[in-house]
């Protein structure tokens, strides 16, 4: 009995990281950028923590009501993902809004910034991508998986000790 609850228990846990893994990289294999939502801008559709999915996509077929993920400046690492109020196509500019904000941003965004389009998002999911990525959530990783590897040896010992009994 204690070998199968450490088989399973094991099992489990490898089947949590690889669900994460798998949240996380298969979709970058259909093109796809993923973000996390740090701000409460856009609450409710997308609330802070979540995940958003972001496609490529041609800027100048971006309507009103469609969510776009934005570099903030040439050559910055920084993104905001905002909702397209309007499209001006003869200037290459968006005018975006983040639906909890009471106004339009200051500033257009150039089609150039465009990084893509919202596509889905996954609550919860963006905060648990930040926090694997720290030093500390990776080290947590390396827990689980040496945790899981233990409790299948824990498990093939107590197999065994009973098929001895």
């Amino acid at each position: 009995m204690k070998s199968r609850i450490c088989s399973v228990l094991a099992t489990l846990l490898m089947l949590a990281l690889l669900a994460c893994a798998l949240l996380h990289t298969v979709p970058k294999l259909f093109g796809y950028q993923i973000y996390s939502v740090l701000t409460p801008s856009m609450t409710p559709a997308l609330p802070v923590g979540c995940a958003v999915y972001v496609k490529a996509c041609d800027p100048a077929a971006l309507q009103a009501g469609d969510i776009v993920t934005y570099s903030k400046g040439t050559g910055s690492d920084l993104s905001e993902t905002h909702r397209v109020v309007s499209n001006d196509v003869d200037s290459g500019k968006l005018t975006t809004k983040g639906d909890a904000n009471a106004g339009e941003d200051i500033y257009p965004v150039l089609y150039s910034q465009v990084l893509g389009v919202v596509t889905f998002s996954v609550p919860c999911l963006g905060a648990a991508a930040m926090a694997l990525q720290s030093p500390g959530g990776i080290a947590v990783c390396i827990v689980i998986f040496a945790l899981a590897f233990l409790l299948w040896a824990l498990a093939d010992k107590f197999k065994k000790r009973e098929s001895f009994k």
